[in-house]
């Protein structure tokens, strides 16, 4: 599966891959906005443009058209002050806005609009790194380190466990981390490059470190969007690159053919941006679980500090799972992972357990034709009845809003009939596919109280049994697991720097 800019990482609920609707749809998304009226960006080669340092914690942003313009006007997110809007001053042909009080370390969004020969014209966002000279970086106000502790109780030794980190430290441009915390832009010329991977007669990009190699700790960027975290035990992974470089491939859990079948791995996802966007991150298993892994978040000036996870051992995980899941989801289990149902052919259109919860999905639409339907949550009010394969209803009195009878398929991946049309109708979508997953789509008093979840027989094993084993019986087993706040995901209440993020590794 080639994941390709502009794009969160395969997120946990769809985006977005939810991603956006999304479980840090606010986070993982900063919404910039340029002039009313501009047209899309022209090539580069209409103007030039950089930023020069011009003290401690200023800069100066120039740009140069190679014709002349009536305006430039630059844009930036400031920290602390979101979105700023200038227009540039021009000296001789080189326009110019100086820009002060940014913290060493801080990447500086900037974006320009400009006249050329009548309409307004908006460039791509470029970032420098404030005291680098430009580039992207980790440490410097405004990060936070990120610890990997090898809880694997000797199984694997430090060399012998992985980390690749891949984000969008400049939105639209994928970048991965080196050893050292440094962010550099990905590119498919690695894959021929010294030291580069082979596997199965193909060449791939080297973009892993060991615990070894980084010390056991990395500097997070201070800019990073759909952040990706993969750990991977006694191999590095296997990721290709595209050939524009705009985008790449993660494993690919229904390929049978997949470098990474036979490689040991998990990851942990995040979206931070010091000083606009506030920090949300959380492991995930809604495409499979791989070895248990813990998260801890901690920043001391708010005193948030919490863990989510799993601590069991991988062999407690793996006999615990086969004895409490139903026929139908046991053999989504190999030696090397739990597949998640939406990610295995089994519960996909054509496979034997296409229609595993068809059954739920008919009984919820008939009782709903001949009762009204009704829900309330976070003060809102959704109310409507289903005439055939389509439930009409209203959001609050406003409407009217249809959700289509969804397949099997669809409350697994939460996708198709329950992510699509207006945002009440999402919204209503996220609420049954969570519903159906949990087992509870007959009564919506209970689509709220945890402890209806789950009765035995009904919805989704396998992420029934992972909010069992999970900290706080809290996971990310499904897309919308984050409905009514069950879902492993922390998120800081501000855009200042977590203290630490801690990452265990289990086995």
């Amino acid at each position: 599966m080639l994941t390709r800019s502009p794009a969160g990482p395969a997120a946990s609920r769809p985006v977005v891959r939810r991603k956006a609707g999304a479980v840090l749809a606010a986070l993982l998304t900063v919404l910039v906005l340029g002039l009313a009226g501009a047209v899309p960006a022209r090539a580069a080669a209409d103007y030039t443009q950089g930023v020069a340092s011009t003290g401690s914690g200023s800069v100066q942003i120039w740009f140069t058209p190679t014709a002349p313009a009536s305006l430039v006007d630059v844009h930036y997110l400031s920290p602390g002050a979101g979105q700023q809007n200038f227009r540039m001053t021009n000296t001789s042909g080189t326009w110019r806005q100086s820009v002060s009080g940014l913290p060493s370390g801080f990447t500086l969004e900037y974006w320009f609009t400009y006249e050329r020969s009548g309409p307004l014209l908006d460039t791509p966002h470029f970032t420098h790194t404030v005291g680098s000279g430009g580039g992207g970086g980790g440490g410097g106000t405004g990060s936070f380190p990120i610890t990997f502790q090898n809880n694997t109780r000797g199984t694997y030794g430090d060399s012998q466990i992985y980390v690749t980190v891949l984000g969008q430290v400049t939105p639209g441009q994928w970048s991965y981390m080196k050893a050292a915390g440094t962010m550099a832009h990905i590119s498919h010329l690695d894959a021929s490059a010294p030291g580069h991977l082979t596997r199965n007669g193909v060449s791939y990009p080297n973009m892993s470190f060991t615990l070894a190699q980084s010390g056991g700790s990395v500097p997070s960027p201070t800019s990073i969007r759909g952040g990706r975290i993969y750990v991977s035990l006694g191999s590095p992974l296997y990721i290709p690159v595209s050939p524009d470089d705009q985008g790449w491939g993660g494993p690919d859990l229904r390929n049978p053919n997949d470098p990474n079948t036979d490689v040991y791995y998990d990851w942990y996802e995040y979206t931070y941006v010091f000083g606009q966007v506030a920090f949300g991150g959380n492991t995930t298993q809604v495409d499979q679980f791989g070895f248990p892994m813990t998260s801890r978040l901690t920043q001391a000036s708010s005193g948030y500090d919490t863990t989510r996870g799993i601590t069991l051992t991988r062999a407690q995980v793996m006999s615990q799972y086969a004895a409490s899941v139903g026929a139908a989801f046991r053999p989504l289990q190999n030696p090397y992972r739990i597949v998640a149902p939406r990610s295995s052919d089994l519960f996909l259109p054509g496979g034997s357990q296409a229609d595993h919860l068809q059954p739920s999905i008919d009984q919820a639409w008939s009782y709903y034709s001949t009762h009204p339907f009704k829900l309330t949550r976070l003060g809102e009010t959704f109310t409507g009845r289903v005439a055939g394969t389509t439930l009409t209803f209203t959001k609050n009195g406003a409407g009217p809003y249809t959700l289509r009878k969804p397949s099997s398929a669809d409350v697994m991946a939460c996708a198709g009939a329950l992510a699509s049309g207006s945002d009440p109708e999402k919204q209503l979508g996220a609420e049954f596919c969570a519903a159906f997953n949990r087992g509870v789509a007959l009564d919506t008093t209970a689509w709220y109280t945890p402890s209806a979840y789950y009765t035995p027989g009904a919805g989704n094993d396998y992420a029934a049994f992972l909010h069992t084993v999970g900290l706080d019986k809290r996971a990310y087993a499904f897309p919308y697991d984050d409905v009514n706040d069950q879902s492993s995901v922390q998120i800081l209440g501000n855009a200042s720097p977590p203290t630490g993020l801690t990452l265990g590794i289990g086995w």
